[in-house]
């Protein structure tokens, strides 16, 4: 963006000219979603018409050089036009009042000169609609505010303006709060991240320290935290958040990563070249576009049956002054709108349900995910990290040769484990610490995305995992120890398999913790109508069938591989049923964006996060239902809020063109009953 000039500058609050603004019209909510993607920024106003913008900032986050260099970095080359409308204040609500008290008070010939100053935008707004031959809301508000003026009745004229104004500032009001909320909420959240310090020691550290300059170490699946680039090594990096293209590309020595997009394979050393605000917020920006501006199917649907009312309310006011003469039955009429309660509740109930959905720790991205939730009649889950939690605990070790111990067998995995950022790992690692056991050479490890690791330990290959793996990926038998193996799969347990020199050296065994709230959730939500409750799991079937047992699950998938999991839920939906899926790996980002509603845990990797419709913010399963219960919130108040502005605006017509109502009691009525719908969708934001 060219030509920015800083206008004005205190502590926490900067004006920007940009006289480019004039040759990129509607562009004013483009460029605001962009901004609120930075962190630290509080409040944005642009006045397109002024090419300004105002921006209110923490201090502690952010000076002004960043918020500039952002600014300039703003390509409007690309921005999207949306038609803009003025931001109502507090201090247009108080002027409005102001002038229609005026009104009321001075002798006429007074009263006229302020009315007419006050309601010129609108008059000039709604001839600047007739005149693009667009007959819409602003059309008739224009045309009733116009006929009381004309008719000398400025306090009705200042009570409809003040009226309407009142209305905007509400959903204004509630979508700019709404928004920043939902900014703040998605942005990347803080991950553990392995720094290599100076005497080439790793240590695990929040993604929030980091400083620019630090080396850190970035395996499989983990998001990255900052730009930087590539020191050593080579990956490929998925992308797609940032480009939108899904083909994971090969980054190596000396090419620059970004951050929010996540390591599909292999392992890089990379030196940060930027981190917070500074990073790249294109990825961010764009996400908060798509899900704030992305109108959902019955937001269409009211918006057209909105457009339609504008001709009935427009051709009812016609008639009544072809039947009668009278322009007071005429303004009366033209005051009656049906369009204002159905053109703003419905973004008011989603904004209203998001804000209080991210207050329960959940974030939803946008209108559609909330109606595809309501039409939702089978939930899959996958097992780890969903129903069960994702830190296991290592039971059993268990040797199968007599070359080790058990605590030399421990040993081998963890040294090899700790490479690794998997839940199983950890687990493995946690133990050995807890057994203060020493820490076994190895050559370097090779990280097999969803299958397991490989290095080297006496010069001959050693490798972890599952037995798919190790048995039909690099042929090792598992013929002699299948009664071993039968033994603690009917335990329950889930099993890492050790293998060196292609030969099975041994087993642990790792025990699932059910989550608490299971058994809850899963009840609440077939109470909420979805009866196919399924799971997917890549454990064997005995062991599989033990938790859906345990569940009353409807249909269990066991022995999934990874590449499956969107398959099946591809085959559910061809068979006619509206899928949920719940998972929170980077191996479930497939099938998050297969299904009709994706939902990622809290812990879930950022690719997850990334590619699901819903993320859930706490660490509880019960979010789940909780997401459903307010997704039918939502849509059963704008349903009802459609009923009753049809119901009321048609009979306070009726009594307006039968000659019964003043155009002062009109406006009252339906301005009143417009900020009542308004009002029910406001409240939605606080739970019951």
């Amino acid at each position: 963006m060219t030509g920015l000039q800083v206008k004005h500058h205190l502590p926490g609050r900067i004006r920007f000219k940009i006289a480019v603004l004039q040759e990129y019209p509607d562009t004013g909510a483009w460029i605001k979603q962009a901004l609120l993607s930075i962190q630290g920024l509080h409040d944005i106003r642009i006045n397109e018409a002024a090419c300004s913008i105002v921006v209110h900032y923490d201090t502690q986050l952010l000076d002004a050089k960043i918020i500039s260099a952002r600014l300039s970095q703003l390509d409007l080359d690309k921005s999207e036009q949306e038609e803009s409308e003025h931001e109502f204040t507090r201090g247009d609500i108080a002027l409005n009042i102001l002038g229609t008290l005026v009104a009321a008070l001075l002798p006429n010939k007074w009263g006229s000169l302020p009315t007419a100053a006050l309601i010129a935008p609108a008059m000039i707004e709604g001839l600047s609609d007739l005149a693009e031959r667009r007959v819409s809301v602003e059309v008739l508000d224009a045309i009733a505010i116009g006929l009381s003026f004309w008719r000398g009745d400025y306090k009705t004229a200042m009570m409809t303006q003040s009226l309407i104004s009142l209305g905007e500032y509400m959903e204004q009001k509630t979508s700019r709060n709404s928004d920043q909320l939902l900014a703040d909420l998605m942005r990347p959240q803080e991950s553990e991240v392995w720094r290599i310090n100076g005497a080439g020691h790793r240590e695990l550290i929040q993604s929030g320290a980091l400083q620019v300059g630090d080396l850190i170490e970035l395996q499989p699946g983990s998001a990255i935290p900052a730009d930087g680039v590539v020191i050593s090594g080579a990956a490929f990096i998925n992308q797609s958040t940032l480009t939108g293209e899904n083909v994971p590309v090969r980054r190596e020595e000396g090419a620059l990563v970004y951050a929010g997009t996540t390591v599909h394979d292999g392992t890089v050393s990379v030196r940060v070249e930027k981190v917070g605000s500074e990073a790249t917020t294109a990825r961010i920006a764009q996400l908060i576009y798509e899900s704030l501006s992305e109108k959902s199917e019955i937001q269409q649907v009211t918006q057209d049956m909105a457009d339609r009312r504008v001709n009935i309310t427009l051709a009812m006011g016609a008639a009544v002054f072809a039947l009668t003469q009278d322009i007071n039955r005429v303004a009366s009429v033209f005051l009656v709108d049906y369009s204002c309660a159905l053109r703003l509740s419905t973004p008011v109930t989603f904004k209203s349900i998001m804000y209080r959905a991210a207050q329960n720790g959940i974030l939803l991205k946008g209108g559609s995910a909330i109606e595809k939730l309501v039409t939702v009649d089978t939930c899959v889950f996958d097992k780890t990290g969903t129903l069960t939690y994702s830190d296991m605990e290592v039971t059993d070790v268990v040797p199968l040769c007599n070359n080790n111990t058990g605590r030399d067998l421990l040993a081998i995995a963890a040294s090899v484990e700790e490479h690794s950022n998997h839940p199983l790992s950890k687990a493995i690692v946690n133990a050995a610490c807890h057994h203060d056991l020493p820490h076994i050479e190895h050559g370097e490890v090779e990280y097999v995305i969803a299958h397991g690791l490989k290095s080297t330990m006496d010069d001959y290959c050693l490798m972890m995992g599952s037995r798919h793996f190790l048995e039909e990926h690099e042929s090792v038998d598992f013929t002699s120890y299948e009664d071993e193996i039968i033994k603690y799969e009917e335990m329950g347990r889930h099993l890492i398999f050790i293998s060196h020199d292609k030969k099975l050296i041994g087993m642990i065994g790792l025990k699932d913790h059910l989550r608490e709230d299971a058994v809850a959730t899963l009840s609440e939500l077939r109470n909420l109508g979805i009866h196919e409750l399924i799971m997917i799991t890549g454990d064997r079937v005995a062991k599989a069938q033990i938790l859906g047992d345990e569940l009353q699950l409807n249909q269990v998938y066991a022995e999934v591989t990874p590449d499956s999991k969107s398959a099946i839920v591809e085959q559910l939906k061809a068979s006619g049923r509206k899928v949920m899926f719940v998972g929170d790996g980077v191996n479930d980002a497939p099938a998050l964006t297969m299904a009709d509603v994706g939902i990622a845990m809290c812990e879930g990797t950022e690719l997850a996060r990334q590619a699901a419709d819903v993320v859930l913010l706490k660490d509880k399963l019960y979010g789940v239902a909780e997401t459903r219960q307010l997704a039918q919130l939502a849509m059963s108040t704008i349903q009802s809020n459609i009923k009753l502005a049809e119901y009321i605006n048609s009979g306070i017509m009726l009594a307006a063109a039968m000659g019964w109502l003043s155009p002062a009691v009109s406006a009252l009525l339906h301005n009143g009953t417009t900020l009542a719908v308004l009002g029910r969708s406001v409240a939605l934001k606080r739970p019951r």
